[in-house]
């Protein structure tokens, strides 16, 4: 660990390993800030790049069962870090982290310049409590889960990632690389980061919202029972008006009491539900259809291609024309 420390003109920079870990969560961000090292003239700038495992042990299985052999672990940390990553791991293993972790993530914040995540890692860095009053952005599909988990933040599903300084949070899996390329052009300019980008072939700002990858609603296994109930009760009528007094109706509600129980269970207004339902069946269609975006907007009970226009920009920043061309696909 000498050298590490003698080699104080480069920047240390942590990821964090943690069981089932995503591999790109890791390898996307390591290759950004590696890669960075070959185009700066100094060779005394640039980084060192440390894989630290979030348990005592070493080798941690990445979620594809290729083990990762990380340099440290959070027992052993001996050196100055400059920016600490969180890399995610599976949702389902996030309350079986050993406590110490996040007692580590509490005392190294304090003496990091920059602490951020990647993908499910905003989950760990909330409940060590270092993301209260922050706006934060995660995978697309867990946004849900984290906003209602951890009220007092600001989950904002569109950024790939977000800059909430000291604290940068990215959304799913590719977006670490997203994250990392704004930190690298943050430390040493925009001509390194477009050279880095453009070696990685990648956009150094990636045009488009996180959510244009993901349904505009949660998966149907996430949502509560009554939010199921509506959903299978539209699926097949958004071609047609449809009242909120009709839905509540067959719920055996009043309008009132649905709105309010709705609200509070789905985190959104009946109304806004139906929407996003309308656009999700767009998207599909757009993708998987040669319909005409004037007879999809009909069949979803959009009315005209105006209004399905307004929809997606509003919701995916994409024309409905836009979106078929960069997700239909080659066929």
């Amino acid at each position: 660990m000498k050298n590490v420390r003698k080699d104080s003109g480069k920047k240390n920079i942590v990821l964090l390993v943690l069981p089932e870990v995503q591999l790109l969560d890791i390898a996307g961000p390591c290759d950004v800030f590696t890669s960075a090292n070959r185009f700066l003239s100094d060779d005394e700038s640039g980084y060192r790049v440390f894989m630290v495992s979030g348990t005592s042990e070493k080798v941690i299985y990445s979620s594809s069962g290729m083990p990762l052999t990380c340099s440290h672990t959070i027992y052993d940390i001996d050196f100055h870090v400059d920016t600490f990553l969180v890399a995610g791991t599976s949702l389902a293993i996030v309350d079986d982290i050993n406590p110490d972790l996040y007692h580590f993530l509490q005392n190294i914040s304090t003496k990091v310049r920059r602490l951020g995540s990647v993908c499910i890692g905003a989950f760990i860095l909330a409940k060590a409590g270092l993301l209260k009053g922050k706006q934060v952005t995660t995978h697309w599909k867990y946004a849900n889960a984290l906003q209602q988990a951890y009220p007092e933040l600001e989950v904002n599903i569109n950024p790939f990632f977000i800059r909430d300084k000291p604290i940068y949070t990215s959304g799913g899996v590719s977006s670490g690389m997203d994250l990392a390329l704004a930190l690298l052009e943050e430390d040493f300019g925009k001509a390194v980061a477009s050279e880095v980008a453009r070696h990685l072939v990648l956009h150094l700002r990636r045009p488009g919202v996180q959510l244009q990858f993901g349904n505009a609603l949660p998966d149907y296994d996430m949502m509560t029972a009554l939010t199921k109930d509506v959903r299978d009760l539209l699926k097949d009528k958004l071609g047609q008006s449809i009242s909120i007094e009709y839905i509540a109706d067959t719920m055996h509600m009043s309008i009132r009491n649905f709105s309010r129980v709705f609200l509070k269970e789905s985190g959104m207004s009946p109304g806004k539900f139906l929407e996003k339902m309308r656009l999700d069946q767009a998207r599909n269609m757009l993708e998987y259809t040669e319909m005409s975006i004037d007879m999809i907007a009909d069949k979803c009970g959009l009315g005209s291609s105006v209004s399905l226009r307004r929809v997606f920009l509003k919701h995916l920043s994409l024309s409905p024309a836009q979106y078929r061309k960069a997700f239909k696909g080659v066929e």
